[in-house]
């Protein structure tokens, strides 16, 4: 099973290191190694989405200006660590069907890094790939920009399968870890979605009936086996980025040197947003309507996602963060279970006949 807190090989940059994250990432998607490697994989038939041209060379290089714009345009946003892993936990509230519209996201554009791995799945050479990233925004790989939302997913870069093949053609040491990071960004664009505004219900493709490559169609989403998880993941940090009882979401504003560097490069120089555990003083629990049962233990609720009512006549439904908290009585005896199973919609009380 793999670490959920990611790989030993990879550390996540601090909040502050973001922003030269993007510029590495937008550059590496302007170059010679970026153009090769997307080319061969839209020959070897990898990823989900692709412009409508028959010609590899010519699709890669719209996919990468395309990814080169909304990296540019994009509002960053840090996810920690523990927040990241209420996001996972919380995602599974989240069923296979959307209803997401513009004014759902944090940012129109944006990048969220997660301080530990947001997924993971096993590549074809068995070793574990670990998805740490999302970027998001408009695609200008259709004639109507703006009907949907195109997701993009980082995985962290191992460069030692890179090093291993240069060592195998006689390379040294120094020179293959140097041509390793040469050839490769520190994130792997990996897979990517297509996601229509309005009501969607998810379904993935079956690999063996329908290709797992299309072309875009602004009416479909599109997505893999693997990319579905991801995007309930993606969805609820968005969420958790709304304001709620349990994050805090903070600005860390960049140095004066780095703000001019991102401008001059044509870059978006907002601040970073840091999602973050909201501290605050614990409180006296309120004192609730009795359920006739009886609970003689103590235990920890995760944080979890629920349709609240809101708008004219409370007609309209999102989603929103529960923030965790205790239940039980004050002093009975604490219980952590490895497992707690949540049901945020009432019970059916009724009787039938």
């Amino acid at each position: 099973m793999s670490d959920p807190s990611g790989p030993s090989w990879w550390r996540a940059p601090a909040p502050r290191e973001l922003p030269a994250l993007r510029e590495h990432l937008a550059d590496y998607l302007a170059s010679e190694p970026a153009q090769l490697f997307t080319t061969s994989n839209v020959e070897l038939g990898r990823g989900t989405l692709r412009p409508s041209t028959s010609d590899p060379a010519l699709s890669a290089a719209l996919l990468l200006d395309d990814e080169h714009r909304r990296l540019s345009q994009a509002q960053l946003f840090y996810v920690t660590a523990d927040i990241t892993k209420a996001v996972r936990h919380a995602a599974r509230n989240l069923t296979d069907k959307w209803d997401i519209q513009p004014h759902d996201l944090p940012a129109t554009t944006g990048f969220m890094l997660f301080a530990a791995p947001m997924g993971e799945y096993v590549r074809d050479n068995g070793k574990t790939a670990y998805v740490v990233a999302v970027s998001w925004g408009e695609t200008q790989l259709m004639a109507s920009s703006d009907s949907g939302l195109w997701l993009t997913f980082w995985t962290a870069t191992d460069f030692s399968e890179s090093v291993r093949l240069a060592r195998a053609f006689g390379a040294s040491q120094r020179e293959a870890e140097r041509g390793a990071r040469a050839q490769n960004a520190e994130l792997t664009w990996d897979n990517e979605i297509y996601l229509p505004w309005g009501s969607v219900t998810v379904t993935a493709p079956d690999p063996v009936e329908s290709p797992q490559v299309r072309t875009v169609d602004p009416t479909t989403l599109a997505a893999s086996h693997t990319t579905i998880d991801w995007l309930r993941v993606a969805h609820a940090g968005w969420v958790f980025c709304q304001p709620n009882a349990f994050t805090d979401v903070t600005e860390q504003h960049l140095p004066k040197t780095a703000r001019r560097r991102a401008e001059r490069a044509g870059h978006v120089a907002s601040p970073v947003r840091v999602v973050s555990v909201k501290h605050r003083r614990t409180r006296a629990a309120k004192p609730t309507t009795p359920s006739g049962r009886t609970v003689g233990v103590r235990f920890p609720v995760d944080p979890f996602l629920r349709r609240q009512a809101y708008g004219p006549g409370w007609s309209l439904r999102r989603w929103t963060v529960v923030a965790g908290h205790w239940r039980g009585p004050e002093n009975a005896p604490v219980r952590i279970s490895t497992k707690v199973t949540l049901v945020d919609t009432p019970p059916d009380t009724s009787t039938s006949d």
